[in-house]
């Protein structure tokens, strides 16, 4: 069955590919992103390369679009640092030598792979992203597709939580056990995806991109429903028992309420709260009538782990986000062990160091001693400043929103807000980060905001275009 799966996907994505169709092989790719967490399920022996099936559709997606674009188009992407190109040759290079580190320190050529697909995966979705940016309607199209698939998804996880007994709905391998407190533990709820944590991961994004769609719309109702949707998903991660994708849904809101009252409207603002004050009196209405009876006694275990997220979060991100990076500089000396030595898919031990080894398992927890460990100080130190020259340019790209329309500008925001959110939990808790469809998603939201010159410049040519027409004669 899964075989099968796997073969109409791949068929339908080479077909439209070989037509030059990169636009609905985006879309299939976005279907194959969740749908390769079940199809691994349901796989013997549950292979952990179908994360990357994701991976390869979309770089597939990418070389008809290049062949049809002729260029990467990188002048006008990079139009807020300029540059950054400069420093694109000494990223790919850095990248290929440690990837080569790699290989020769562990003789594993898989692992290699993986290491260098997580420094490829951002890269390569900041620039289908830039791309898919310029075409609005296409942006807005695979966003709709992911709110919904995910939406279905989420039915899953209620029917996890409910403790349907299927395959299909358990985490990939023997799961991990979640500690509420003293005496109560528990598996978080997966639904359809692999684990808990990615099923958490994914359902604040869609919380996010859902609010990003919702002030893009320009019809009230349609805004509430997004809303609604958002708040559900929000809901939805309590049951994953991941207390950090709440904090994530909030940080993106607290991102988006300061990004939004600086660069949105009067109207809009005002619009905002009456919106948001709908939708939260449709959802508690809802939860009233409808949740209260069929969450069951165990909820309190949950909604008391939520609420204990606001007295450990400093001091995780102290621990995994500075502390593991200081261990990082410790143990991979100058030129770190090479890409993929830090990934996930097993905690390696370098050499005959036993200490060595135990430490990776704490380090792996954190997004910077993963890039530590793997790229040594120098290479993070470049990857640092490659990230410090991408913000100037989104910075930069800033004032310009003003020269868009309202439900664009606040789309793009959206998506920004939501890619910057991101930031502290990947310094905190890298591990779904590992994932190349969370990553490959990521990018692609903030490369679409580096769009924003030519959208500008598309508005202007065709405003220019109308006022040429309308004050021709009719008659030469």
């Amino acid at each position: 069955m899964s075989t099968l799966l796997l073969l109409l996907l791949a068929t339908g994505l080479v077909v439209l590919l070989l037509d030059g169709n990169w636009r609905d092989g985006l879309s299939l790719s976005v279907l194959v992103g969740f749908l390769q967490d079940p199809i691994r399920k349901l796989t013997p022996g549950q292979p952990a390369l179908y994360v990357g099936l994701v991976l390869i559709g979309v770089a597939c997606c990418a070389l008809v679009l290049l062949d049809q674009r002729r260029g990467l188009d990188l002048e006008a992407m990079l139009w807020g640092a300029p540059q950054l190109r400069r420093w694109l040759p000494f990223y790919a290079g850095l990248i290929v030598l440690q990837g080569l580190n790699g290989l020769l320190r562990f003789h594993e050529p898989l692992l290699a792979m993986i290491g260098v697909g997580f420094y490829l995966a951002p890269a390569l979705g900041l620039w289908l992203g830039f791309q898919v940016g310029c075409d609005q309607p296409l942006l807005r199209r695979l966003v709709q597709i992911y709110l919904v698939v995910a939406a279905l998804y989420g039915v899953s996880v209620w029917l996890s939580y409910s403790g349907l007994d299927y395959a299909v709905l358990k985490e990939v391998g023997p799961g991990i056990l979640i500690h509420f407190r003293p005496g109560f533990s528990v598996q978080g709820a997966s639904g359809l995806w692999r684990s808990s944590e990615v099923a958490a991961w994914h359902l604040s994004a869609a919380a996010c991109l859902a609010i990003s769609l919702a002030f893009a719309s320009q019809k009230p109702a349609t805004s509430s429903g997004l809303t609604v949707l958002a708040l559900g998903f929000t809901f939805l991660t309590l049951l994953t028992g991941r207390r950090k994708a709440l904090v994530l849904v909030v940080v993106f809101a607290l991102i988006y309420g300061l990004l939004f009252r600086r660069y949105a409207s009067g109207a809009w603002k005002d619009r905002l709260v009456s919106t948001v004050l709908a939708a939260t009196g449709l959802s508690y209405a809802g939860y009233s009538l409808f949740g209260v009876n069929a969450l069951g006694s165990q909820f309190s275990e949950y909604l008391n782990r939520a609420n204990s997220v606001g007295s450990d979060i400093m001091s995780r991100f102290n621990a995994l986000g500075l502390g593991a990076s200081l261990q990082a500089l410790e143990m991979s000396g100058l030129l770190g062990f090479g890409a993929g030595a830090a990934s996930q898919t097993g905690v390696l031990e370098f050499g005959q160091d036993r200490i060595v080894g135990q430490s990776l398992s704490y380090v792996l927890e954190s997004g910077g001693g993963k890039i530590i460990t793997e790229l040594g100080p120098v290479g993070a130190l470049m990857i640092l400043s490659a990230i410090v020259l991408l913000i100037q340019a989104m910075r930069n790209c800033l004032p310009l929103l003003r020269y868009l329309p309202a439900t664009t500008s606040n789309f793009l925001i959206g998506l920004l807000a939501f890619g910057l959110a991101n930031t502290p939990f990947f310094l905190a808790a890298s591990g779904v980060y590992g994932d190349p469809f969370v990553l490959l998603l990521l990018s692609l939201c903030l490369g679409s905001f580096l769009a924003i010159p030519m959208l500008v410049a598309q508005s202007r040519s065709r405003f220019a275009g109308e006022e040429l027409r309308q004050s021709a004669p009719l008659f030469p």
